[in-house]
C-alpha cells in the first residue's frame, strides 16, 4: 500500500510539471487593451483565431469577424480578462487585460485648443480622470481644471506650473494715534476755624473732608486740587468785619490735552507662488491657561499689526493675492482677575481681502479707523443744573481717541541675484581703524579714502 501511494504522488507531480509551463506562459503573455464606452476597435491577430472569450460580458462585447480578426465593443466602465485561442496552439491561450473607460476625446480636444502644443496628458484611472503634466502658468492650470471638473468633479490634478515663481512683497503701513481730552472741575472752601463749608469734585486728589488739616485750611484759604494732572487756577479772599474773619479759597482745575503718535514700518517679504508670508509689528503677551491637576501653563498671545499674504502668480505678470490684516491692542480695562492673576483683554480689528494685481503695481488698504469717545459728567443735584452758576457744582470730562491705519502693498516678481550682481555689504569697504593723526587731530573715525559711495537700492532683484 505504501508503494502504491508513492507511485501515485510521483504521477501527480509529473502531471503538474507537464501543465505548469503552459499556465505560466499564458499568464506572462498578458497585454493591455483599452476601449471607450460606446466605442469599438478591431483586433488584428498575426495567426488564425480559433475562439475568443471575455470574463465579464457586462463590461465588453466580442464579435468574431474574419480569420484573425474580432471586434471589441465597450459597454460599461470596468476591467475584465480577454482570452484568445489561436489555431494550432489551443493549449496555450493568450490573456489580455481589457479596460473600458469613459470617452475622453472631447476633453482632450478642448484642452488642446487652450494649450496648443505640449498639452498635459489626460487618461482614465478606474472611475477617475487624471490630468498630468506641466503647464505654462496658473491661469492655464485653472482653465484646464475647470474643464476637467465638468467631466469629473473629483478628477486627479497632477499638473504643475513651469518655472520657479518668487514674489517680493513690499509693505508700507502707517498708523496714527490721536487723542484729545477736555476736563474742568472746581473745589472751594469758605468759613473760619469754627464754622465753614466747601465743595470737592469727585476726581479730586484729596477727598478726605473730615480732618483737622481741612479746617485749618479754611483760615488759610487753601483747598486741594480738583483733578490730577491738570492746570489749576488758585484764588484766595479774606473777609474781616472787625470781629470775625472769613476766608474763601478756590481751585479751578482745567485741562485741554491733545496727543499724537505715529508708527511707520516698511517690511519686505519674499514668498514662493502659492506659499504664505507673514509679518507682525507688535509683540507677544504671556497669558496663563488653566490645565488639569490645578496646573497653569503660559501661552503667548500676539498683538499689534499682523499681515498674512498668500500670493499666487498667474499668467501675464498677474499676481493673485489673498490678504489678511489684524490690528489688535491690549485692553486692561476689560480684563479679568482670577486667583490674583490679571488677564488682560484685547481689542482687535480684522480684515480679509482677495484681489488680483499686476507685478509692480500698488494697492492700498485703508478704512482701518477706530474712533472712541468717553464722556464723564458729575454734578450736585439741583445746584449743578443751574445755568452758568451751576458750573461751580459740576465736574466734566470729555475724552476722544482716534486710530487710523493705512497699508500699501506692492508685489513684484523677482529672481535671485547672480554672483556679479550682489552689491557690497554696507561698511565692508570702510576701514574703521584710523591712525593717531586721523583720530586725534582730524577727528575721523575711519581711514581716509576708505569710504566709497555705493548704491543702496535693490540691485538685480526685480525682473
Amino acid at each position: 500500500m505504501k508503494l502504491f501511494v508513492q507511485k501515485l504522488m510521483i504521477l501527480l507531480a509529473s502531471v503538474a510539471l507537464a501543465l505548469a509551463p503552459g499556465d505560466v506562459r499564458a499568464q506572462t503573455q498578458a497585454e493591455w487593451l483599452d476601449v471607450e464606452v460606446g466605442q469599438s476597435f478591431i483586433f488584428q491577430g498575426k495567426r488564425s483565431i480559433a475562439r475568443i472569450l471575455v470574463s465579464d460580458d457586462l463590461v465588453a462585447q466580442l464579435k468574431l469577424l474574419e480569420e484573425g480578426q474580432f471586434q471589441v465593443r465597450g459597454l460599461s466602465v470596468g476591467s475584465t480578462d480577454l482570452w484568445v485561442w489561436y489555431r494550432g496552439d489551443t493549449d496555450n491561450p493568450v490573456r489580455y487585460e481589457l479596460t473600458v473607460h469613459r470617452d475622453l476625446s472631447d476633453l482632450v480636444r478642448r484642452i488642446d485648443q487652450v494649450v496648443g502644443t505640449d498639452a498635459p496628458l489626460v487618461y482614465p484611472l478606474l472611475e477617475r480622470i487624471v490630468v498630468e503634466g506641466p503647464v505654462a502658468d496658473v491661469e492655464t492650470l485653472e482653465q484646464i481644471a475647470g474643464m476637467a471638473s465638468v467631466y469629473d468633479e473629483e478628477f486627479v490634478n497632477l499638473m504643475t506650473v513651469q518655472g520657479d515663481h518668487q514674489i517680493q512683497i513690499e509693505v508700507l503701513f502707517a498708523e496714527v494715534n490721536r487723542s484729545a481730552m477736555r476736563e474742568m472741575g472746581l473745589n472751594f472752601l469758605f468759613g473760619n476755624s469754627d464754622l465753614g463749608g466747601g465743595v470737592w469734585q469727585p476726581n479730586s486728589i484729596f477727598t478726605n473732608l473730615v480732618s483737622s488739616s481741612n479746617i485749618d485750611n479754611i483760615n488759610n484759604g487753601l483747598v486741594p486740587d480738583a483733578a490730577a494732572g491738570t492746570f489749576n487756577l488758585l484764588g484766595n479772599v479774606n473777609f474781616n468785619n472787625g470781629t470775625t474773619e472769613r476766608s474763601l479759597g478756590a481751585i479751578l482745575a482745567v485741562l485741554e490735552q491733545s496727543n499724537i503718535s505715529k508708527v511707520l514700518a516698511r517690511p519686505t517679504l519674499v514668498a514662493l507662488s502659492g506659499q504664505q508670508a507673514e509679518f507682525l509689528a507688535g509683540g507677544e503677551l504671556p497669558i496663563p491657561v488653566a490645565q488639569n491637576g490645578n496646573r497653569i501653563t503660559i501661552e503667548f498671545k500676539e498683538y499689534g499689526v499682523k499681515l498674512v499674504f498668500v500670493p499666487t502668480v498667474l499668467g501675464s505678470e498677474v499676481v493673485d493675492m489673498r490678504v489678511y490684516v489684524e490690528v489688535s491692542d491690549i485692553d486692561t480695562s476689560n480684563g479679568l482677575s482670577l486667583t490674583g492673576i490679571e488677564i488682560p483683554a484685547f481689542v482687535a480689528r480684522k480684515s480679509q481681502s482677495h484681489l488680483r494685481i499686476e507685478s509692480g503695481m500698488t494697492f492700498a488698504m485703508a478704512g482701518m479707523l477706530y474712533d472712541s469717545v468717553q464722556s464723564n459728567h458729575a454734578r450736585i443735584p439741583i445746584l449743578g443744573d443751574i445755568p452758568i452758576l451751576g458750573a461751580a457744582f459740576r465736574y466734566v470730562q470729555h475724552d476722544r481717541s482716534e486710530t487710523e491705519l493705512m497699508i500699501f502693498v506692492t508685489p513684484r516678481l523677482v529672481r535671485p541675484m547672480a554672483p556679479d550682481e550682489v552689491p557690497a555689504p554696507p561698511g565692508s569697504s570702510e576701514d574703521n581703524n584710523p591712525n593717531d593723526f586721523e583720530l586725534f587731530l582730524l577727528g575721523l573715525d575711519h581711514r581716509v579714502g576708505s569710504r566709497s559711495e555705493q548704491s543702496t537700492g535693490p540691485i538685480g532683484l526685480v525682473r
